[in-house]
């Protein structure tokens, strides 16, 4: 049974960063790091495309994780600007890399960078494009999205790249507008990325329910539907101008 489709401090893309390793490969680099595949991804079924992230001030821990999420982490892209084929087959990693004393995110995400140019030989390139989406906005009679829970996080949660089937449901933990947004462009039946265009702050639990259930009936309520009706929120189509970044090469990454 399947629903979701294959297919985490805000940091500014420089263009010579992006075009250039040896550019990468001076940023700043994590102490220790590991890097095996991961152990979750030979059991398949549900949640075996579901990848972890939890960056703390002296590290960072990725789970079940592919080459595309590790860059859309390290650059602070969302997933629908990162081009291009899958360089390495669908293979998932699970990182563990430490700083050497504390480190901001910005910091961390820039070790990432490192990592990726030199123990994957990533090559990057970006381009603009223009690009079918769905903008997520508010419907008229406002959002309902229940309580914001960013003032009661700890400052450092970990956040899944997928919602959780719970009772029928889609179960999203712990996600800003912009996450869910994310996270509702990997589900079937919304087949354009999503960009959150609601201006809403905060962290938030939301559920979908009886989402995963529809999807399984020929004549069931589209997602569409469901969110307009149980969030106050609405998909409404458009064409966005976007900067994105294509892969021009990676490698398996080199032994730890």
């Amino acid at each position: 049974m399947r629903f979701l489709s294959r297919s985490c401090f805000g940091l500014a893309i420089a263009v010579g960063a992006i075009a250039s390793v040896q550019a990468q490969s001076q940023s700043p680099a994590f102490e220790v790091a590991s890097i095996r595949p991961a152990a979750i991804q030979a059991s398949g079924g549900e949640g075996s495309q579901r990848s972890r992230i939890e960056c703390t001030a002296d590290g960072l821990t990725m789970e079940n994780i592919d080459l595309n999420e590790m860059i859309e982490w390290a650059y602070n892209l969302e997933h629908y600007q990162l081009n291009g084929p899958d360089r390495l087959n669908g293979k998932r990693f699970d990182v563990r890399a430490r700083a050497e004393g504390q480190a901001t995110a910005n910091a961390v995400r820039l070790m990432l960078q490192n990592l990726l140019a030199t123990r994957f030989k990533v090559q990057l390139h970006h381009e603009q494009k223009t690009t079918a989406v769905y903008e997520l906005v508010v419907g008229k009679g406002g959002p309902r999205l229940g309580k914001n829970k960013a003032d009661t996080l700890p400052p450092a949660y970990p956040k899944e790249s997928l919602p959780r089937v719970v009772d029928g449901g889609f179960v999203f933990a712990n996600v800003s507008m912009s996450e869910f947004a994310q996270q509702l462009s990997e589900l079937r039946g919304i087949d354009l990325p999503v960009v959150d265009r609601t201006g809403i702050a905060g962290i938030y639990d939301i559920t979908l329910k009886s989402a995963a259930a529809a999807m399984l009936e020929p004549n069931g309520p589209s997602l569409l539907t469901l969110i307009q009706e149980q969030l106050g929120l609405k998909l409404v189509s458009a064409k966005d101008p976007m900067d994105v970044v294509l892969i021009d090469h990676a490698e398996n990454p080199t032994p730890n």
